[in-house]
């Protein structure tokens, strides 16, 4: 169902406007760390990550996926189990376009890959066949990010495991050495938008964009924000007082997912579709936690582009009565025990994780 009916090109525009803006500002982070990252990289000789680089590579690989699809296909068919059989060519249809798409761009922006980076002000950019130059975007993660949308968009209960695969991928080719983060994440982007396009008709163009911006940016703002977060320590005085707002955030945000569930003051999901008010403030405070206002711009930019982009996750008044069920208030604490438990970790882990790659 489109969300979007008359009236609302304002508001759509106005997601799209500030998704592009908040990528920007992601790209213009990534290609500051690109060029320390790869030198730091080549200082660094452990067995057990390259090890690890060649497993992600072996899993992205195109006979792995083209495998993967092939399978599923024949399952599918002898089995007559229509959705795997669709999850089969959809995504081998996926793959197909994810490669011809990175091909075409890799040689038409001709970036070095990283062990050709040897200045400080790296290599020019140039459209080439030669190999080696041909590092943007990645292969690997646009063709398992493809893969990986379409396989979660049919099987919404597989949907961690196969991003997680997907992303296994992604940071095995920066870890390898292969590409640069802003490689990886380019190939996050353009693979989850094939596989969208893939499992949604061109009519549905909007759904694609709604998709892309509930789904792509909040994984593109974890990755991002762990990446920013581990090469940059904050050495502003306000660091500390950023981490006392963000606890008092959370607390707050907390409290007001567990009333509105007791009290029905607006409707509430844990998804990333709908977010209420309670979750955005929790998504603000953690980001100010980390003492960087990079983050911490990106994560305002992320919810009000939610807001924007998914008109009824907006506050809602709910009366009692129209309520299926009512909730006490300790099954309301119950529920969001897991929430509770993975926000305290993350503010006792953050500080730790702050400047731990040392790649300035």
């Amino acid at each position: 169902m489109n969300p979007f009916g008359e009236g609302m090109r304002l508001r759509f525009g106005s997601a799209v406007f500030l998704s592009t803006l908040a990528l920007g500002i992601m790209f213009w982070g990534l290609f500051q760390i690109d060029l320390p990252f790869a030198r730091f990289l080549r200082s660094v000789h452990l067995t057990w990550l390259e090890q690890t680089g060649d497993l992600g590579t072996r899993l992205g690989s195109g006979a792995m996926l083209v495998s993967l699809s092939v399978a599923l296909l024949l399952a599918g068919f002898a089995l007559k189990r229509p959705r795997v059989f669709e999850a089969g060519w959809r995504s081998l249809l996926a793959h197909g376009l994810a490669a011809l798409v990175a091909q075409s761009l890799k040689h038409t922006i001709g970036r070095p890959r990283p062990r050709f980076m040897h200045a400080d002000n790296g290599f020019p950019w140039r459209p080439s066949f030669e190999s080696g130059l041909d590092s943007f975007p990645s292969g690997h993660t646009t063709a398992s990010f493809a893969v990986a949308t379409v396989l979660a968009k049919i099987f919404p209960r597989l949907a961690w495991p196969v991003y997680g695969l997907a992303s296994f991928v992604a940071v095995s080719r920066a870890v390898r050495g292969s590409h640069f983060p802003t490689d990886v994440m380019a190939g996050v982007c353009l693979g989850m938008v094939v596989g969208i396009s893939v499992v949604h008709p061109i009519r549905d163009w909007k759904q694609w964009v709604i998709d892309g911006t509930t789904h792509v940016l909040p994984y593109l703002f974890l990755v991002f924000s762990l990446l920013w977060l581990t090469t940059h320590f904050p050495s502003h005085p306000t660091a500390d007082v950023m981490m006392a707002a963000g606890v008092i955030c959370v607390v707050v945000g907390m409290s007001a997912r567990i009333y509105g569930q007791v009290s029905g003051a607006y409707l509430l999901t844990v998804s990333w579709m709908g977010w209420c008010p309670g979750t955005m403030l929790i998504v603000i405070g953690v980001a100010l936690t980390t003492g960087l206002w990079v983050i911490v711009v990106l994560a305002g930019l992320l919810c009000l582009i939610h807001s924007l982009v998914v008109p009824h996750a907006v506050t809602k008044a709910v009366l009692p009565e129209e309520r299926p069920h009512v909730i006490s208030p300790s099954r309301a604490i119950l529920a969001e025990i897991p929430l509770m438990a993975a926000l305290a970790l993350a503010i006792l882990f953050i500080p730790q994780l702050k400047g731990l790659l040392p790649i300035f």
